[in-house]
Parts: C-alpha cells; sequence; structure tokens
C-alpha cells in the first residue's frame, strides 16, 4: 500500500494509468466510440508486453457484445490500433480489455524513464 502522508492531495488510482481518453472499440465490423483507461507492463516469465484496461459504461458496446463473455476486438486510440479481448464487465459495466505485444497506446522506450532507481545510481 502506497503511504499519502504529506500529500496536499491523496494519491489517485488512475495515476499509474499509461493511457486515458477517447478511443473507438471495433467489434463485429462496427466502430463504437469509448472512453478507456490502460496501462501495460512487460510480463517477466515470457517477456511478452501485455496491456489491461477498462472501457468507460457504454450502452452501445453493450448491446454489441450481448451475452458473450469474451469477444476479439480492435482497440483504436490515435496512437494506433490493436488487436484485444473484451472480458465481461464489471458491476458498473465497464468491461475489461486485456492485448499482449504492441499496445495501442506510446510505451516509454527511455530505460532510464523506466527506473526510478537509474536517477540516483
Amino acid at each position: 500500500m502506497t503511504e499519502d502522508l504529506g500529500r496536499a492531495t491523496p494519491r489517485s488510482p488512475h495515476d499509474d494509468s499509461d493511457y486515458r481518453g477517447d478511443a473507438a472499440i471495433v467489434i463485429k465490423g462496427v466502430e463504437i466510440p469509448v472512453t478507456v483507461e490502460m496501462k501495460g507492463y512487460r510480463e517477466p516469465i515470457d517477456g511478452i508486453y501485455r496491456w489491461i484496461g477498462r472501457v468507460g459504461k457504454n450502452e452501445r458496446l453493450t448491446a454489441a457484445v450481448g451475452d458473450a463473455k469474451r469477444i476479439r476486438v480492435i482497440v483504436k486510440t490515435p496512437h494506433s490500433a490493436q488487436e484485444a479481448y473484451l472480458g465481461d464487465p464489471d458491476f458498473w459495466d465497464r468491461f475489461r480489455i486485456n492485448g499482449k505485444s504492441t499496445p495501442p497506446f506510446a510505451v516509454a522506450t527511455d530505460i532510464d524513464a523506466d527506473d526510478p532507481d537509474a536517477a540516483t545510481a
């Protein structure tokens, strides 16, 4: 758990997100505008970059998904478009997104930027 002692404002759970904003989900050939929040990480066991997130509540997307528990989609952002899977919704009707390899958002490529200890070494 992260301590927030001494902070003027509490830490937001969104601070660790790599991308928050407008996107589109292409499902069954139909492009649906949505908002998303995503982040990614390199899986140390297999070395594959994985990215996960949630799609904001969207009635049109809910209708397109229907009863499917998991469905292949394309996630499009201003950065790029990538294949992913849309999973079951949470209690707030936000669908889970997960993908692997290249994400549809920019990723820091500077090793020092990813390693907070590099600046002090």
